[in-house]
């Protein structure tokens, strides 16, 4: 087993705590997911500023507004704000398991902020990439399926250590089921 119990903490096989707040169990998005953001700053950074160049030339010729470079930069700002929402967005991702389900939490601002998921006992299986990759990065994929529906199962990219989420969610079905020996 990849996790032991010890003092309502959970510990991995390196000893190092996975997060506990009282019975629920918290997983992160790994760094991995953060790339992402740091290819995608460019791509907005040139988006923001072709727009803002563009209006301002549109300005200047056709509305006869004086010098209307200052758009560029104002183009290069709504870039940067863009990227440091994704990232808050990205950081406030959260894999968590407690006595009633697996469920997924996202959101920054109060009236986004939002949880799904799936009850135990519509839980179909839990499951997780294995490649090379994952396994050098400490990134796993995650899939948490219903039952029932194709449409309320979890997915989240680059969960970190997922594979001991992945473990601990089957371990916890296998217990409600009654296949394992409570421990």
């Amino acid at each position: 087993m990849d996790s032991i119990e010890k003092a309502s903490l959970t510990l991995d096989t390196q000893g190092r705590v996975i997060e506990q707040d009282g019975q629920s169990l918290f997983f992160r998005l790994s760094w991995v997911a953060y790339l992402r953001e740091s290819w995608a700053f460019p791509l907005r950074l040139l988006l923001c500023g072709v727009v803002a160049l563009g209006l301002a030339m549109v300005l200047e010729r056709y509305a006869r507004l004086p010098d209307m470079s200052w758009l560029t930069v104002v183009g290069a700002l709504m870039a940067i704000v863009w990227t440091a929402y994704s990232i808050a967005l990205t950081r406030s991702v959260r894999l968590f398991i407690d006595q009633t389900g697996v469920w997924q939490q996202v959101g920054i601002f109060p009236w986004q902020k939002g949880i799904s998921g799936v009850q135990w006992r519509d839980l179909g299986q839990a499951g997780y990439t294995q490649g090379f990759m994952s396994w050098a990065l400490s990134s796993y994929d995650v899939r948490v399926s219903h039952r029932f529906t194709t449409g309320a199962e979890l997915y989240l990219r680059n969960v970190h250590r997922g594979n001991v989420a992945v473990e601990q969610i089957n371990g916890t079905m296998a217990r409600l089921q009654g296949r394992v020996m409570p421990v």
